[in-house]
C-alpha cells in the first residue's frame, strides 16, 4: 500500500510541474562562492516528493541544453534553505515555523519553500545558472525558463577561500549563557575542539558563542554545497569549537539525522569516476578546515590545540585527531573504540541498521580504491607504525562497555607503551555509561594546559604502581585502576646536546620505578643508534642508545614518595 500511495503522489508531483516551474531563480558569488537561491515549485507537503538539480555553464543555459549537460549540484531536497540542523526530521523540513538558513552576514533568512545550492566553482570566470526540479530518481520534472528558473546575466565567480556566515553574535546570547561564554578576543588562546555524542535527532552546534552557517567544498562531501553548522566559544581562557556530526542525506528516511561517526560515509559522489561505494572522510576534512579557519579567524595558539568527547565523540577523537599530530598537541577519548567496527552507507541514509559493520570485510575500501578502510580505521595498528610523534593520548573506559570492547583497550595500552608514546588511562568496571567516571583521573594529571606541539615532556611506561588491565578479558585483573597516573614534571631542558626534566609522583606509596622516553623534541635530536648518557639523582647514571627511530629511553627511573627526581640525558661530547 504504501508504494502504491508514494506512486500516485508522484505521478500527481509531474502533472502539477509540468504546469508550474522553479521560479526566481537569483545567484550571487562572494568569498569563493556562488550562491544560487529559488523558490520551490510547491509548498508544504506537496513539495516533498520534489528535488532540484543545478546547472552551470559558461553560457546561458536553455533546454535544449540539458540533453547534454551534466548538473554541478543534484539531488537538492525541497525547501533546502532551511537552516541546518533544524530540519533532520521531514516534518520539520516544511513546518513554516523552522528557522531558515542567512547566506550574508548580516542578512535576512530566506523565504520558506527557498531552495538553495552552494557552488564552489572550479575556476574565476562568468557563469550561467539554471534549476530544474526532478522526482525522486532524478528524472527531470520542469523545463528550463530564462528569467524564471535560469539566469540571464552572467555572474562573475573568482577562486577565493570559503568562509562562513555568522549568523549569531556571543554578545547577542540572552543571559544567563552569554555571560560564562563570552569571547574576550584575547590572541593566542588555547582552542579545544569538542566532538559530541551520538545524537540521532540532530540539532545544530551549541547555544553560546558565536554562530556559523557554512556550505561545504566539492571534495568534502557526496554533493558539494552540503551545509554544515559550528560555534566558536570562550572559556575560562580556552576557546572551544563545536560543530555538528550530520548531513543531508538524499534518502532521508523518518526524523533521524545521518551521522557519520566523525569520520564521512561509504559513497558514490557526484563528482566522482568510479561505479563502486568508496569510503570517504569527509568529515575529518571539514573538522580540518574549521579547526584552520577558527585559529586564523580567533587568533588561537595553532601549537595548542586538543581534541576530546564522549562516546561517538571519542570515537572520532581516537581515529581522526590521533592521526593528526600535526594539528593536535593532546587528545582526550571518553570511552572510544580503538578499532572501528562501523562504515556509515549513504546508500542506507537513515536507516541505522543497514550500514556497514563487518570488520572482517575488505571490499569495503577508502577514497583511493586501495586501503581497506577497517584496517585504516584500527588506531592499535596506526600507534604502533608510526613511531614518531602523536598527540598525547589519555582516555577511559568501563570494563562493561557494550560499544567498546575491553580486548581493543588493553590492546592500545600494550601498543602505546611498545612505541614509547605519551599516554594515559584509567578505568573502572562500568557499562558506557558509568564508565565515563575515570576520565577524572586522567585529566586532573594531564589537563591539557600541559601540552603543546612546541614544547618537550616525558612520555611514561611501564610504571611499577600501574594497576592491572588483565590480558583482555573484561572479568581478568584490576576491576579499576590506571596506566601511568599520578605523574607531574617541570623545568623540562630541550637544547641540541641535553634533555632534563624533574620528576614526581603524587600517587606512588613507597619507591617505585618508571621508563621515562622524552618526547615532541623540538631541539634534542638523537641519530638512531647513537650512544647517550643519563644521571638521575642520588647518584645514579648510565648509558643508553637511541632507538631506530631516535628516541631515547631512559628505563626503571626511581622515584621516592613526596620526592622530586632530576633527570638528564646528555649527547657524548
Amino acid at each position: 500500500m504504501m508504494h502504491l500511495a508514494l506512486l500516485i503522489a508522484l505521478t500527481c508531483v509531474g502533472a502539477d510541474a509540468d504546469s508550474q516551474a522553479v521560479s526566481n531563480v537569483k545567484a550571487e558569488h562572494r568569498n569563493g562562492q556562488t550562491f544560487v537561491t529559488w523558490t520551490d515549485v510547491a509548498e508544504g507537503a506537496a513539495g516533498a516528493a520534489y528535488r532540484y538539480a543545478v546547472y552551470r555553464a559558461d553560457r546561458p543555459i536553455t533546454q535544449a541544453d540539458l540533453a547534454g549537460m551534466k548538473p554541478c549540484v543534484a539531488g537538492v531536497l525541497n525547501n533546502a534553505a532551511v537552516r541546518f540542523g533544524h530540519a533532520f526530521d521531514p516534518k520539520k523540513r516544511i513546518d513554516p515555523k523552522t528557522p531558515m538558513a542567512v547566506i550574508r552576514e548580516g542578512g535576512e533568512p530566506l523565504p520558506h519553500w527557498s531552495g538553495l545550492a552552494v557552488v564552489t566553482p572550479p575556476k574565476s570566470g562568468k557563469a550561467w545558472y539554471a534549476v530544474v526540479a526532478t522526482d525522486r530518481a532524478g528524472t527531470a520534472l520542469t523545463r528550463v525558463v530564462p528569467g524564471e528558473s535560469a539566469t540571464t546575466e552572467p555572474i562573475e565567480e573568482t577562486v577565493a577561500p570559503i568562509q562562513p556566515v555568522k549568523i549569531i553574535d556571543a554578545k547577542d546570547r540572552r543571559a544567563p549563557y552569554s555571560r560564562a561564554w563570552v569571547i574576550t578576543g584575547k590572541q593566542g588562546l588555547a582552542l579545544s575542539v569538542s566532538l559530541h555524542a551520538s545524537s540521532w535527532r540532530g540539532g545544530g552546534a551549541s547555544r553560546h558563542g558565536d554562530y556559523y552557517l557554512y556550505w561545504a567544498r566539492p571534495e568534502w562531501g557526496w554533493r558539494q554545497g552540503l551545509p554544515g553548522v559550528f560555534s566558536v566559544k570562550e572559556r575560562t581562557g580556552t576557546l572551544i569549537l563545536e560543530s555538528r556530526d550530520a548531513i543531508v542525506c538524499p534518502k532521508q528516511k523518518g526524523p533521524l539525522a545521518f551521522q557519520t561517526r566523525w569520520f564521512g560515509y561509504s559513497c558514490v559522489p557526484q563528482w566522482a569516476d568510479h561505479a563502486a561505494p568508496r569510503a570517504y572522510n569527509f568529515t575529518e576534512q571539514r573538522v580540518l578546515w574549521l579547526i584552520d579557519w577558527t585559529i586564523r579567524r580567533y587568533g588561537a595558539d595553532p601549537d595548542r590545540v586538543t581534541c576530546g568527547g564522549g562516546s561517538m565523540g571519542a570515537w572520532g577523537s581516537m581515529t581522526f585527531a590521533m592521526r593528526h599530530p600535526e594539528v593536535f598537541a593532546a587528545v582526550y577519548p571518553n570511552r572510544p573504540r580503538t578499532r572501528q567496527r562501523f562504515l556509515p552507507s549513504l546508500a542506507r541514509c537513515g536507516d541505522i541498521s543497514g550500514s556497514a559493520r563487518d570488520t572482517a570485510d575488505a571490499k569495503h575500501l577508502m577514497a583511493d580504491g586501495v586501503t581497506p578502510y577497517f584496517q585504516r580505521m584500527d588506531m592499535v595498528r596506526f600507534v604502533s607504525e608510526h613511531r614518531g610523534d602523536l598527540p598525547f593520548l589519555g582516555w577511559c573506559c568501563g570494563r562493561r562497555d557494550g560499544f567498546a570492547s575491553w580486548q581493543e583497550q588493553v590492546d592500545m595500552v600494550k601498543a602505546l607503551a611498545e612505541a614509547r608514546h605519551g599516554f594515559a588511562f584509567a578505568w573502572n568496571n562500568g557499562n558506557h555509561s558509568s564508565g565515563a567516571a575515570p576520565m577524572r583521573q586522567v585529566t586532573k594529571w594531564y589537563p591539557a594546559s600541559r601540552f603543546a606541539r612546541n614544547v618537550s615532556y616525558p612520555a611514561f611506561s611501564r610504571s611499577s604502581i600501574d594497576d592491572d588491565p588483565g590480558p583482555g578479558d573484561p572479568k581478568a585483573g584490576d576491576m579499576t585502576g590506571g596506566i601511568n597516573l599520578g605523574f607531574a614534571w617541570k623545568d623540562v631542558v630541550d637544547s641540541p646536546d641535553t634533555w632534563a626534566v624533574t620528576l614526581s609522583n603524587g600517587l606512588c606509596a613507597a619507591p617505585m620505578t618508571v621508563d621515562v622516553t622524552p618526547r615532541r623534541c623540538q631541539s634534542f635530536k638523537p641519530k638512531p643508534g647513537e650512544a647517550l648518557a643519563w644521571t638521575a639523582a642520588a647518584g645514579a647514571s648510565g648509558s643508553v642508545a637511541a632507538d631506530r627511530w631516535g628516541l631515547v629511553t631512559v628505563e626503571k627511573v626511581a622515584i621516592k614518595p613526596g620526592e622530586e627526581v632530576r633527570v638528564a640525558v646528555k649527547r657524548r661530547s
